[in-house]
């Protein structure tokens, strides 16, 4: 701990140093793929500058923490920007097993091509099964004995199909001098039952999972770091692109950073939940982080002096290592399955001095409805304001 401190020690000596000069500081645009429309460029460029303070030396995102080198990847991460999870797990006892004994689920979690392979494949085998029953039993009693145009392997296997299918052409049938042929057409006729009960219903709950509705659930491709109202706030934005809502929904975040306890002991991924709503103005309403996805919205973590960046630099919150997962809970309208759609941002996706582009407004109106511009959901302008933290910042409002 004594290293991690002194190391950032140095590192912020020397950031002080080389903006000490400056009267006041402000952020560049920042932009991915021209996030910053000319449009909001130009907005922005009409504002007057105000003077701000220079920034200075602050504590650090937290004592526990410890920076990561300069070199170091920003793209290991926990959660993927997709929503996919990036922990496998290994060296896990009787595994198969395991899984095995929840063979549903184990299929229901296979790649669609593997899904299909298994449902042609199954078929086929049963119908291979009981065509070479079925000539064996004529090799065995003879032919025109147990069933009627049945006379060899091919015959055999075409008999198979059309019982275990109910196809029934009406040449080839069983007869009723052979008690042998109707016990295997009794069996054949409850495995195919069983086969088709099973298939289709993988099948049916493979398209029906809630997996891919939160394929339409969309976030922004940044965090952004601005005052509302006096307030330093972490924002993201988040929509729903179809009209069949998402019930009940509920969004959370939660931090992880790297943490060593006062004994010593290192935690990896200390998980912590961060604070959330979208009433900046009412962030403690008990209803605060309940959303009515009508429209996107952009959700926040209002920092304060409980929250783990209240200390935070934007040179720190850049070269800090911790990731931001964020969590939407839901009901599908149509289905009534829970959904789960997820993001996670890490410090180089979480820019400062930035704010969202609005994507409706009250003028956007077209044959009576409000129309909502998506091409402008990842849009952010530049906002004036300190390169200090925010526990700073509200000293200098005071």
């Amino acid at each position: 701990m004594a290293s991690n401190n002194s190391s950032f020690d140095r590192h912020a000596d020397t950031s002080d140093a080389n903006d000490a000069e400056e009267s006041f500081v402000r952020i560049e645009p920042f932009s991915s793929d021209n996030l910053v429309s000319m449009r909001s460029s130009k907005r922005q460029g009409n504002r007057a500058p105000i003077s701000l303070h220079p920034p200075c030396s602050s504590p650090t995102f937290d004592q526990h923490t410890r920076l990561p080198a300069r070199s170091r990847s920003r793209k290991k991460r926990l959660v993927g920007k997709n929503g996919s999870l990036k922990v496998s797990a290994r060296n896990v006892p009787r595994k198969t097993k395991l899984y095995f004994a929840d063979i549903f689920t184990t299929m229901i979690d296979l790649h669609w091509p593997w899904v299909i392979l298994i449902f042609c494949g199954s078929y086929v085998l049963s119908w291979i099964l009981f065509g070479l029953i079925w000539w064996l039993l004529i090799a065995v009693r003879g032919p025109s004995v147990c069933a009627t145009e049945v006379y060899d392997w091919v015959s055999a296997f075409l008999f198979s199909i059309e019982t275990e299918q109910t196809i029934g052409y009406g040449s080839r049938s069983i007869t009723s001098k052979c008690p042998e042929a109707a016990i295997v057409l009794q069996v054949q006729s409850l495995v195919g039952l069983i086969l088709d009960a099973f298939m289709l219903g993988l099948t049916f709950a493979k398209l029906s999972q809630p997996r891919e509705r939160m394929k339409t659930v969309m976030f922004s491709e940044y965090a952004v770091i601005a005052p509302r109202d006096g307030k330093m706030c972490l924002m993201f934005r988040v929509g729903d692109v179809r009209k069949s809502q998402i019930v009940d929904a509920s969004i959370r975040m939660q931090l992880f950073r790297k943490w060593t306890t006062a004994e010593g002991r290192e935690v990896p991924f200390y998980q912590e939940d961060l604070k959330v709503c979208y009433d900046w103005q009412n962030p403690d309403n008990d209803f605060r982080n309940q959303l009515f996805l009508l429209l996107p919205m952009v959700i926040m973590h209002v920092i304060d002096e409980n929250s783990p960046f209240y200390g935070l630099t934007p040179d720190e919150l850049k070269k800090s290592d911790y990731e931001v997962v964020v969590v939407l809970d839901g009901i599908v309208e149509h289905t009534g399955m829970n959904t789960q759609p997820k993001t996670s941002y890490t410090a180089d996706e979480i820019i400062w001095g930035y704010d969202f582009v609005d994507v409706i407004d009250r003028k956007f109106l077209e044959n009576g409805k409000y129309f909502v511009d998506f091409s402008k959901f990842n849009e952010i302008c530049n906002v004036e304001m300190p390169l200090c933290s925010p526990k700073e910042f509200y000293e200098t409002q005071h």
